[in-house]
């Protein structure tokens, strides 16, 4: 009788085991993902064009020159002042070129005014110095040293220009006037300045008289500061004196536009 109940309910149950293994799984995505449809890469023939960062022709520049600032873009202003900065330089480059071709130009007033200018500019400063140390005969070392010392500002302009009138053929051209200043100011003691206080009284000019000056201070080496840094001079009685009165009586050359 007991198999006779279970028999039936053992046939079912197997039957439905049957049936769930060989039904077939189906997939199913984690959760939190996306599908994910593939899409053709754009066609870089049709990629939107971006502004040139090439610099303009002449054409261009001009046009982009003869509208206002404000309608320009940033890129734009940068082409303009690239521009205006190579007009510079090539206009120091030929000045050069002509200066070296034919030294004797430095004789125009407005050339040696020219060049000074561009020398202040340091787009151009290193054609004009060398246009300047080219010109004949010691105008040129003249020159330099207006550039370096017309300034309090040390610049790469000013430090090229001094660096210039200590090199052996250029300095070999300065004038005795200014060789007096140059060897005052390279002097590293008392005894190589008291050396040079001679040819001072017998060349030196205005451009002198402030280093020579500086020889009157009693004071200012040692520890303390309190020291006399030219004691070797005091020995010399007036002659300091008279060479400072001599160069104060002689000008520098002048070679500014009348």
């Amino acid at each position: 009788m007991l198999w006779m109940i279970l028999a039936p309910l053992l046939i079912s149950g197997s039957a439905a085991a049957v049936l769930h293994f060989a039904a077939p799984s189906r997939a199913v995505a984690p959760r939190g993902t996306f599908a994910v449809s593939a899409a053709p890469l754009a066609d870089p023939g049709t990629a939107r064009p971006t502004e040139s960062s090439e610099p303009a022709g002449p054409a261009a520049l001009a046009t982009l020159e003869a509208r206002p600032a404000e309608s320009l873009s940033a890129a734009e202003l940068l082409r303009v002042a690239e521009g205006a900065s190579e007009k510079k330089r090539t206009a120091a480059r030929g000045l050069r070129a002509r200066v070296e071709a034919n030294p004797t130009l430095g004789k125009d007033p407005a050339l040696r005014s020219e060049l000074l200018q561009l020398a202040t500019d340091e787009r151009t400063a290193p054609e004009a110095l060398a246009a300047l140390a080219a010109l004949e005969g010691p105008m040129g070392s003249d020159l330099l040293y207006e550039v370096w010392t017309g300034t309090l500002v040390r610049t790469d302009a000013t430090e090229l220009a001094r660096a210039l009138l200590y090199s052996k053929d250029l300095r070999a051209k300065a004038s005795p006037a200014l060789s007096v200043a140059l060897d005052l100011r390279r002097a590293e003691d008392c005894e190589q300045t008291k050396a040079i206080l001679p040819e001072a009284l017998k060349e030196g000019d205005r451009r002198s008289l402030h280093l020579l000056g500086k020889l009157t201070s009693k004071h200012g080496c040692g520890p303390k500061k309190n020291q006399d840094c030219y004691a070797c001079l005091r020995s010399l009685g007036d002659e300091l004196s008279a060479t400072i009165s001599a160069v104060k009586s002689r000008r520098a050359p002048s070679y500014s536009l009348p």
